[in-house]
């Protein structure tokens, strides 16, 4: 047997003093290692305690400073806003008094959305009549829909404008009245249903008085902007014919409903012609056409009204005994039961019943109003989702539009309010606005252009209290062009046409953008405005970088204005694109920030990054504040165009100089008229260049 290799010998077990002794040295170290560890980290914190303490001792004087400065400049403007506000509201005290004479010499049947005990009267009294009025007398219950379609149209552009309100200090009591405003909005839309309900139940609780020769009733009537038909087949063998599949569609039995009065086409599936129910249809167009508008939870608005076709159960139907009629009276008389569909089987529960298949399509063939401007491609069309609050488009196929007649048609498998929809955020965001004068030296107006990727620009001119649409020259906005108005009432004209350039903080999740904090934007609005009469004005690439209380943009002086003043179109896109630091038609970039100020920025669209101003979270950047003319707050524009900062060595430093507008520049934007600038500053805050852009 080998020998076994040599190896070390077996380790002496350590006593239990020395396993004692290790385990306290190693207590010991740690003990001093923890020690060592919180003296590290209390030093650490007293450092950090004491860079705070200098940070919000120098942040505090900073901030003095500039309140102080703020407050200066703030004391040597307050004549000339004190002025202007006056005007203002003088102007807009006497726009209320004419609009009231004008009103009355008109005579409208319907109270002023401001009466607000009157309008409370008026919604008491149409209430009432919506539940109790029996007569099947279609004129007269039109007449009480077009009184309240009046007043919609009113109450809108009230609310349109307290929330687009620059003039004044909204508060508590702006606030109540706007939500006064959409409540009676919602009222007036519901009675205007209830009223149509009503006398739809009376008209089909006698609907044996309207059968024609072939045992079917067909009724219609247009009133205004109301279109309203019923149809009833009551033989036995209707007049079938088959429709052949489109696109993979199953064809089917058909029963064709024209309707001349409403100018609507109807493919009626077989299931509702042999169906003991009534059809009945609705188109409203015109302004305010879509009462979902304002509570639809997705990105569709309709455009060219709103087609509601309901099914409707009947009333029992009239017996004659010996010359007599006889009716049953039930709740049908006096109100009108909708039925689902896909209808449900004898003896189902309608509220819980569900098909496992899907119905037949209905087709429909509807004009379009020949003002309507048709953004979206593909057309879409959409069903009103009550339980979800949304414009649907699940269930509707084979949508084609007749650009020869201006109808539209399509296929939808689901009864209920149907349009043609649009989102409101087609236009959005912004490509590029721009601000220019067009009234020479000492002129009182100004053309917004937006660029919304569309082959012509959109041109809005401004003037003291009106705007006028100068392009596009599309033949579906003819009767705007050209036209002096409101610039709220212009906005909303085009709206109703398609093309919505009034958009809400709801919009900016679909435009992809960050809403601005209003009070930011409508500050910045009211600032620029103030040289609208004398600056080109655009937008700024790094404006959505920027914070949601800073909102930024570019501005160039006229200065040549013996020559013309180089404020047309050709002559902003060459200077907004060469963007030049220095010479008369130099760039400068301005930043609102929050509620205290404007100040310059050296975001020029030519930066390949984004050059943000210093902060205030650590000593150097608060000192770096204190240092720099980029971000140096002033009260308005008009104190920080005179160039006079208050960094050290700024007397001496070019930067200064080229920032600063000229003496002449400043006194001609003193002296533009208060109401333009008005008119201006409430044009650019509804189109919300500020967010969307």
């Amino acid at each position: 047997m080998a020998p076994k290799p040599a190896g070390k010998g077996k380790r002496k077990k350590k006593t239990k003093e020395e396993l004692e002794e290790e385990r306290r040295l190693a207590e010991e170290a740690a003990r001093l290692a923890e020690e060592e560890r919180l003296r590290a980290e209390e030093a650490e914190r007293q450092r950090l305690a004491e860079l705070e303490r200098q940070r919000l001792e120098l942040l505090e004087q900073f901030l003095a400073a500039e309140r102080a400065r703020l407050d200066v400049e703030l004391d040597e403007l307050g004549p000339l806003f004190r002025q202007f506000e006056h005007e203002r509201v003088r102007s807009r005290n006497e726009a209320l008094e004419a609009a009231e004479w004008e009103r009355f010499l008109r005579c409208v049947r319907v109270p002023a959305p401001r009466q607000r005990v009157e309008v409370n009267e008026f919604l008491l009294r149409m209430n009432e009549s919506s539940r109790e009025e029996d007569s099947r007398s279609l004129e007269e219950a039109f007449l009480t829909c077009e009184d309240c379609r009046t007043m919609v149209l009113e109450t809108r552009q009230a609310l349109l404008e307290t929330r687009n309100r620059v003039v004044g200090s909204g508060g508590p009591e702006e606030e109540a009245s706007r939500k006064a405003l959409e409540s009676d909005i919602r009222e007036l839309y519901a009675i205007i249903n209830a009223r149509i309900d009503r006398f739809t139940a009376a008209v089909l609780h006698h609907c044996d008085e309207y059968a024609n020769e072939r045992n079917e009733i067909q009724l219609g009537h247009v009133a205004g902007t109301f279109k309203w038909g019923v149809w009833v087949n009551t033989a036995k063998n209707p007049r079938l014919k088959v429709r052949v599949g489109v696109e993979g569609e199953e064809g089917g039995e058909v029963r064709v409903v024209e309707m001349p009065q409403l100018d609507v086409t109807l493919d009626i599936p077989k299931q509702i012609a042999l169906a003991n129910v009534a059809l009945r249809v609705q188109h409203r167009s015109g302004p305010a056409a879509d009462e979902f508008f304002w509570r639809c939870g997705n990105q569709w608005m309709a455009v060219g009204g709103v087609l509601v076709v309901d099914l409707l159960a009947l009333p029992p139907g009239a017996k004659k005994v010996r010359g007599w009629t006889l009716r049953q009276v039930t709740a049908l008389a006096s109100n009108v039961q909708r039925v689902p569909y896909p209808i449900p089987p004898a003896g189902a529960d309608p509220l819980t019943w569900q098909s496992e298949e899907e119905p037949p399509p209905m087709g429909v063939t509807a004009p379009l109003p020949p003002d309507v401007v048709l953004l979206q491609e593909p057309l879409q069309v959409a069903w009103w989702d009550e339980p979800h609050q949304i414009w649907n488009v699940d269930g509707i196929s084979n949508v084609s539009y007749d650009p020869a007649t201006n109808y539209v048609s399509f296929h939808t498998t689901h009864l209920a309010p149907l349009a043609l929809v649009m989102s409101r955020t087609r236009l959005l965001p912004y490509k590029g606005w721009n601000v220019r004068p067009t009234g020479g030296r000492n002129g009182s107006s100004a053309a917004i252009t937006l660029d919304c990727g569309l082959e012509d620009p959109i041109v809005i001119e401004v003037s003291t209290r009106t705007a006028t649409l100068s392009s596009p020259s599309w033949p579906q906005l003819q009767s705007l062009r050209g036209v002096a108005m409101p610039p709220l009432d212009l906005l909303q004209a085009l709206s109703d046409r398609g093309l919505h350039l009034l958009p809400e903080d709801r919009d900016a999740p679909a435009a992809g953008v960050k809403a601005k904090e209003r009070a930011t934007e409508e500050a910045m609005c009211k600032d620029l405005a103030l040289l609208g009469g004398v600056f080109l004005l655009a937008s700024s690439r790094w404006n959505q970088t920027a914070e949601p209380d800073e909102a930024l943009a570019r501005l160039s002086e006229v200065v040549d204005w013996e020559e013309g003043g180089r404020t047309q179109p050709q002559h902003v896109a060459r200077i907004f694109t060469k963007e030049k630091e220095d010479g008369e038609r130099r760039v400068l970039a301005v930043m609102r920030r929050g509620a205290k100020g404007v100040a310059f920025s050296d975001a020029l669209d030519k930066r390949e990054e984004y050059p943000r101003l210093p902060g205030v979270e650590s000593v150097e950047a608060v000192k770096a504040c204190g240092e720099t003319i980029f971000g140096e707050v002033h009260a308005s524009v008009l104190s920080l165009l005179r160039g006079q900062f208050v960094v050290p060595g700024a007397a001496d430093n070019p930067l200064a100089l080229r920032l600063c507008a000229s003496a002449e520049g400043l006194e001609l934007a003193r002296t533009t008229s208060p109401l333009f600038t008005a008119t201006l500053a409430q044009t650019m805050l509804a189109l919300r260049l500020f967010s969307f852009s």
